[in-house]
């Protein structure tokens, strides 16, 4: 792979043009955002997966911008229940759900217009995990990017409190309990200081909190049965199936999601890429992103064709 900072890389030199784009997972309308340079006829798609309970427009909007300027266009995808798509109440995380919605955006967009295209499958944290297994599960996508993914409930599960864990049990068990009776347990996914949150204020839940517009109505809850889905959720145990060429970046100061979890999948994907960035989980997605979105690219470059 070329690396940006030692090789010459060809500026962006493409328009965009912006439209919503549907897509039927399991009998659930989604939507997503996509993003078609103004040349080539048919580039390559980059199928764009948020991290746990995000919205596209926190700060993935901005990748799908910047790979179609590059000259590829962008499908930057809410999941169901989540944005405009369909669902009611707070945001639910359902990985299982969501990895469905990811590998129904992927057919979407492989013969969009009637043409065959080259579909790269990209996530971050969360959407990290479902991009690998995505890649796991089709023989038809061309690349896969996975950034801080998030690939072992097990290994999230052990890096947490007992404190956090015994919260997240009792809350987790009320509300698979009550939900059904229409007496749902929420917590919130980012806590406040002191406070239980799927994610811990600080430094992971700040950083999260700013990626988010200030015209957004995102909600900061989610039902607790969430928590206990993520914790079986274990795509590391399939990215050995992952034959398509592979880029996965490595937070290196990660305090949500194992970084060593992620190289062990690296090195368990045929000739994958690593890169470790001396940052948090969603710094890639911040100040750390003119560094990371320039590696991705190279990497795209190199595997997909320039366009």
């Amino acid at each position: 792979m070329a690396n940006p900072s030692t090789t010459h890389r060809r500026p962006d030199r493409f328009d965009f043009a912006t439209t919503a784009l549907t897509f039927e997972s399991q009998g659930t309308r989604c939507r997503g955002q996509f993003y078609r340079p103004d040349r080539p006829a048919t580039p390559p798609v980059v199928v764009l997966a948020p991290d746990v309970a995000a919205e596209a427009t926190f700060g993935y909007t901005r990748y799908a911008e910047r790979f179609a300027r590059a000259g590829y266009a962008a499908l930057a995808v809410d999941y169901r229940g989540v944005g405009e798509n369909e669902g009611t109440g707070p945001t639910a995380i359902d990985p299982v759900a969501q990895a469905a919605d990811i590998e129904a955006a992927v057919d979407r967009v492989r013969r969009l217009d009637g043409e065959r295209r080259r579909v790269v499958v990209w996530g971050h944290g969360l959407g990290g995990g479902h991009a690998l297994a995505a890649a796991a599960a089709s023989r038809r996508v061309a690349a896969a990017v996975a950034v801080a993914p998030f690939l072992d409930g097990r290994s999230f599960a052990r890096k947490r409190s007992l404190g956090y864990l015994s919260r997240a049990l009792r809350s987790g068990g009320r509300d698979r309990l009550g939900s059904p009776l229409g007496r749902s347990t929420t917590v919130p996914i980012v806590g406040g200081v002191g406070e239980f949150g799927l994610l811990p204020r600080r430094p992971a839940g700040d950083a999260y909190l700013d990626l988010i517009p200030r015209e957004s109505d995102w909600a900061n809850a989610t039902p607790a049965r969430g928590i206990l889905a993520l914790f079986r959720y274990r795509p590391i145990t399939d990215v050995g199936d992952v034959d398509c060429p592979t880029f996965v970046v490595v937070a290196g100061e990660d305090d949500l999601v194992s970084p060593e979890t992620a190289a062990t999948a690296a090195d368990r994907i045929d000739g994958a890429a690593l890169l470790r960035l001396p940052v948090g989980h969603v710094d890639p997605l911040g100040e750390a992103f003119e560094t990371a979105v320039a590696h991705q690219i190279a990497f795209l470059d190199g595997v997909v064709g320039r366009p």
